[in-house]
């Protein structure tokens, strides 16, 4: 009974064809409905900032800094310690369905005086643990974009021109990046300054992404050249 109750609910809220391995055990599905319990308690504590959870479910030691600029979407899974940072000129904005894996930060900006611009994580977004996703120049995921551990977005570069300053004196350079919609990245996966990566686009693990992919590519390398086209 709890078994069908539980596949029901995810079909309709997060994959439509998901059904339980049948070596999972009643006991194992109530322990994991103890703890999504749980991570949802500890989502309504946005209530305490007159904001509404709309089925968020947050794992242990998740910070909101600047809540008034992010936007979280419906049935929203953070993992423990993610630190989420709204502080920008945009907004930090989660879709429905979207997945933040434990130990990441999704900050726009870490300085005052010079506000970076957005992160924008259209629906069904999931980003693997131990990820750092940076707003300084624009960061936008496209809807059903899977992404693996240790990912890594730069939209800013610092500068080192002149060799008669400290490169930490020099001021950086900020360039939007963008990834579409339905595109499958790699653990380990960086992605630099200015790029874009097209619809449907498979990004071997470990690669160093310096330069625009296509549509319907598979790239890899660092830095990351197209292997083959998918379609």
């Amino acid at each position: 009974m709890l078994r069908s109750v539980f596949e029901k609910m995810i079909r309709v809220y997060k994959n439509p064809d998901f059904k339980f391995d049948k070596n999972i055990s009643s006991k194992i599905i109530l322990i994991f409905a103890f703890k999504m319990f749980i991570d949802w308690a500890r989502g309504c504590r946005l209530l305490l900032f007159f904001r509404v959870p709309k089925f968020l479910f947050l794992g242990r030691g998740v910070a909101f800094n600047y809540l008034h600029n992010i936007d979280v979407g419906r049935w929203v899974i953070i993992g423990d310690f993610v630190t989420l940072g709204g502080l920008g000129r945009g907004r930090l904005s989660i879709g429905n369905g979207c997945r933040i894996g434990s130990f990441s930060r999704v900050v726009i900006s870490t300085t005052f005086n010079n506000l970076g611009e957005y992160i924008t994580l259209e629906d069904h977004v999931a980003i693997g643990d131990y990820s750092s996703l940076g707003g300084s120049g624009g960061l936008s995921i496209g809807a059903n974009t899977i992404i693996g551990q240790y990912f890594s977005a730069h939209p800013e570069n610092h500068r080192f021109d002149d060799p008669g300053q400290l490169i930490r004196k020099q001021g950086t350079t900020r360039s939007p990046i963008s990834i579409g919609e339905n595109c499958w990245l790699g653990a380990k996966v960086t992605i630099v300054a200015g790029v874009t990566i097209g619809d449907n686009c498979i990004i071997g693990a470990g690669s160093l992404v310096a330069k625009d992919i296509p549509d319907n590519s598979l790239a890899v390398g660092s830095p990351a050249k197209v292997i083959r086209n998918l379609r």
